[in-house]
């Protein structure tokens, strides 16, 4: 960041804060890649640009903000201070939390430096890639797509300077087969913040994808009904992410929008249940160093032991309604508001081996793969869109599969019968919006959980 920007940035602070109890300020600057392919065309892009800046003012009841993405010296300096002219003076209701003074500069740590690699080898490498998969067995069509984006933030606040350098990689592999009338397909999908090493993809696992994907012709259509099931991490991270995701975003409180609230405090779940969420995870796709409001990130525990102890909170939501502190605050970009938002959101591993779990169901179905999730956080209904599953017969898995498997419930319930969790643990990546908007990126993911829901 220019010294004289930031320079720049402290006087206004100053200033404003003869005015108001505090103000804040935000640079935003990035860069990255796109890379998407299909079997007939090849699409490179930028990434989407988060450049620009963000004052906000607490005014003693609430925060206003005032943006712009001309980051020239002049025109900043007009800009903030026409911005701390138009900011309303109210009575001091709440006292907000400060970052602590000093400065310090966090980045994400990188094994493979994706600058190290030119353009032009990463499109090699992926129509390499595209080459393999339509080569395979009854392939029709694949998607190839590789995002990179480096996301730095510099918040300045009356005492504190605060730089964080975050890399996003991710890499999507989606196969189309056909065998006939019939089309299916199966992805495959890796990435975090980091380097290029959480994108690595083998010759092998592009085969079992393939392999994968022509299975699922022989899929059948499963019969409604309640099942015990086995979930994958990826499945169970869907159900945390949906039961415990918008549903304890506290923001959500105080529009009267979130059932959970009528539960803070009790026993909500079997004892077995841990869920955290987590944006100091390593390498995961939804972590940072600190929120949007400058908040040091820190583990949150949603649920413990059964119990629901905590929501999310931004620094607003948590004055209102005079709840513990979370580092949740996030923004989309420097464009739109801060929001109560999930990071990274998973059941803490149990004691059980994966193994164990499937042996000792005797009908079921193991969930392995899912699509997509929905909830109704003032209902605190739940659904969850599953690619495919396959059949457990007397503590074995079958070579029958299901595809695809709508899940169904009310979270409570779904959450105490959970009678098993294994003790491994995988976190996987994807983005959430608010609504149908304000999307940022997040993981979900945990171990392997035994429950009973009803699936159609």
């Amino acid at each position: 960041m220019d010294t004289a920007l930031t320079t720049l940035a402290q006087s206004i602070i100053r200033e404003a804060e003869r005015k108001f109890p505090c103000a804040l300020a935000t640079f935003f600057t990035n860069r990255g890649i796109d890379i998407d392919f299909d079997k007939k065309n090849e699409r490179l892009s930028s990434a989407r640009s988060n450049t620009g800046f963000v004052l906000s003012i607490f005014n003693g009841a609430y925060f206003e903000e005032f943006a712009t993405d001309i980051l020239e010296k002049d025109h900043l300096a007009k800009f903030c201070r026409t911005a701390i002219d138009k900011a309303t003076v109210r009575d001091v209701k709440y006292e907000i939390d400060v970052p602590a003074s000093g400065s310090n500069t966090f980045k994400t740590q990188e094994k493979i430096n994706p600058d190290d690699l030119s353009l032009m080898e990463k499109i090699d490498i992926y129509r390499q890639r595209r080459a393999k998969i339509l080569s395979g067995k009854n392939v029709v069509n694949c998607m190839i797509s590789y995002s990179e984006a480096l996301d730095d933030k510099t918040l300045i606040s009356r005492g504190s300077i605060t730089r964080e350098r975050l890399r996003h990689v991710s890499h999507y592999l989606t196969v189309y087969v056909s065998a006939g009338n019939d089309l299916k397909y199966d992805y495959l999908s890796v990435g975090g913040t980091g380097g290029l090493e959480l994108v690595e993809i083998t010759d092998e696992q592009v085969e079992e994808l393939i392999a994968s994907a022509n299975r699922l012709l022989q899929a059948e259509k499963i019969e409604p009904n309640f099942y015990d099931i086995v979930a994958t991490p990826e499945i169970a991270g869907l159900i945390a992410h949906e039961a415990f995701g918008h549903g304890v975003e506290t923001d959500m409180y105080l529009k009267n929008r979130a059932r959970s609230r009528d539960y803070l405090g009790k026993i909500i779940a079997s004892p077995l249940v841990n869920i955290i969420d987590d944006p100091t995870l390593p390498g995961a796709y939804g972590s940072y160093f600190i929120d949007d409001e400058g908040r040091v990130a820190q583990p949150t525990y949603i649920i413990r032991d059964g119990r629901f102890v905590q929501g999310l909170t931004s620094e607003y939501a948590r004055l209102v309604l005079k709840l513990p502190a979370t580092a949740n605050g996030r923004r989309e970009s420097f464009e739109r508001k801060i929001y109560t938002r999930m990071s990274n959101t998973f059941f803490k591993p149990g004691t059980d081996s994966p193994d164990e779990i499937i042996s000792s169901v005797k009908n079921g179905i193991y969930l392995i793969k899912g699509l997509s999730g929905m909830e109704d956080p003032k209902g605190w209904g739940i659904q969850i869109l599953a690619l495919y599953g396959k059949e457990i017969k007397n503590g074995k898995v079958t070579d029958r599969i299901f595809s695809p498997l709508g899940i169904t419930g009310f979270v409570p319930d779904l959450l105490k019968d959970i009678s098993m969790v294994s003790n491994d643990f995988k976190v996987d990546l994807g983005f959430c919006g608010k609504g149908y908007k304000e999307y940022i990126p997040i993981s979900s993911g945990g171990p392997h959980i035994r429950t009973r829901v009803r699936l159609g």
